[in-house]
């Protein structure tokens, strides 16, 4: 029996023989976090070459694939989205050019596995991986997301070695001879990683989530402008003993986990150890602790994001962003109007899983207001069919500038004033007349 590096030799291809594999009819499917960014003209290319007669379903897509941009909207590419659009994909959902899947990361293959006849095939599958290592796996460089669950249900699976990943620990890794094809990278450096800048409110808005967040609790922080900064204004100054059970590890929370500040030593499931679906090092010291630590791990979306295992971690606190949070607690963080400007991500997983665990704390940060003042994000009603990402059952901290909301054991008239206290003071006249005409009876 041939060895597994002869097995790797004849997955090999070049570009244009594994884009061949593309057949007319086939859905393709890409993950967040790991285009296939090289091989993306090369199957530009083949759906051309095939008439357009390919969908392609991607969750937050890079620029690499140039197709949800504008520049392609005369040609007829069908185009799908998930979970999480992102900025290149939200051009086409924009533009109704694409359609859009409401799901979970955690529920996501709850479908394919269960229920066949409601699910479309998954054809092909593309997306990025380390070399192959000593024994003949791969692994997907510390951002495996759902790209293994994928790969193991689709027909055909190729994916582009980019040997300068890093081997992080994980639980997902494939063998080649599970791979249909490997396509070697023409990148030397994984692309930098696109920086944000907070809002100005972002650093006050700290201040106050810092009140809640208490030593030794284990600790969620979301995408998004004010979450995403929070480390690095400073929030777990202080603070002793952290634990990091996490769908994404943001900027500045790598460095408290080579400094022991974030430790994981007393979380009451996985102690000792910190869990997460992607985390990327930003210099070679975390290139290096992230290989060698043993304290870090990397799972499957699907598993990190699950309700259940969330909800079994006691003292959880989930930090999570929001556009809009209306007077009963309602909170909606992924549409504006009825155009998906993000998606769910994971937000609803960790908010409702801290907020169902013991000690559990489920935090929403937004500015009070935007355009300089005019339009509050603190708003009597969810209007205009914006999605509802976190149903006020489950509201419980909303945190804006102006301090903190503690919605939860709230009836909606205290919920209500709660919120008119936190919102911007430019408002609270308009909202304090709503609370008056929605929830409390018309005068003589």
């Amino acid at each position: 029996m041939a060895g597994w590096r002869e097995e790797y030799e004849r997955r090999r291809m070049s570009f244009d023989d594994a884009a061949a594999l593309i057949q007319g009819g086939d859905i393709v499917y890409t993950p967040i976090g790991g285009d296939a960014r090289s091989f993306m003209p090369a199957v530009l290319q083949r759906i051309m070459a095939l008439d357009y007669q390919v969908a392609i379903h991607a969750c937050s897509p890079t620029p690499a694939q140039e197709w949800f941009t504008d520049a392609y909207a005369a040609l007829p590419f069908d185009l799908r989205t998930e979970i999480y659009v992102g900025p290149t994909g939200r051009v086409a959902l924009e533009a109704k050019r694409a359609d859009f899947y409401s799901n979970l990361f955690s529920n996501q293959f709850n479908v394919w596995d269960h229920r066949p006849h409601d699910r479309e095939p998954i054809d092909v599958f593309l997306t990025q991986c380390t070399a192959p290592d000593a024994g003949g796996y791969v692994t997907f460089g510390g951002q495996p997301w759902q790209k293994g669950d994928f790969a193991r249900r689709a027909r055909t699976s190729i994916f582009e070695v980019w040997p300068f990943l890093p081997n992080v620990p994980t639980t997902e890794r494939m063998h080649v001879s599970e791979v249909t094809a490997f396509v070697d990278t023409l990148l030397t450096e994984a692309p930098p990683v696109a920086g944000t800048v907070p809002p100005p409110e972002a650093a006050t808005i700290m201040g106050f989530v810092r009140e809640i967040v208490q030593d030794g609790d284990t600790v969620q922080i979301g995408a998004g402008r004010t979450a995403t900064h929070l480390v690095p204004l400073g929030l777990f100054e202080g603070k002793h003993d952290l634990g990091w059970h996490s769908e994404i590890t943001p900027l500045g929370v790598l460095p408290l986990m080579m400094a022991g500040i974030v430790n994981s030593s007393r979380k009451s499931n996985d102690r000792g150890l910190h869990v997460t679906t992607t985390v990327s090092p930003r210099t070679p010291e975390e290139f290096e602790w992230l290989e060698r630590s043993g304290k870090i791990e990397t799972r499957a979306v699907k598993d990190v994001n699950s309700i259940i295992e969330v909800a079994k971690q006691e003292r959880m606190c989930a930090i999570n962003n929001a556009f809009t949070v209306d007077l009963t607690g309602q909170i909606c963080s992924e549409s504006l109007g009825t155009t998906t400007y993000n998606g769910t991500g994971g937000q609803s997983e960790f908010h409702i899983g801290a907020a169902l665990a013991k000690g559990g704390k489920a935090i929403t940060v937004l500015p009070s207001s935007t355009k300089d003042g005019t339009i509050t994000r603190i708003v009597p009603a969810i209007t205009d069919g914006q999605f509802v990402t976190v149903p006020r059952t489950f509201a419980d901290y909303v945190v804006t500038e102006f301090g903190i909301a503690r919605l939860a054991g709230k009836s909606q008239r205290q919920r209500a004033e709660e919120l008119i206290a936190i919102a911007h003071p430019d408002h609270r006249g308009e909202l304090r007349a709503q609370l008056r005409s929605r929830f409390y009876p018309a005068p003589d």
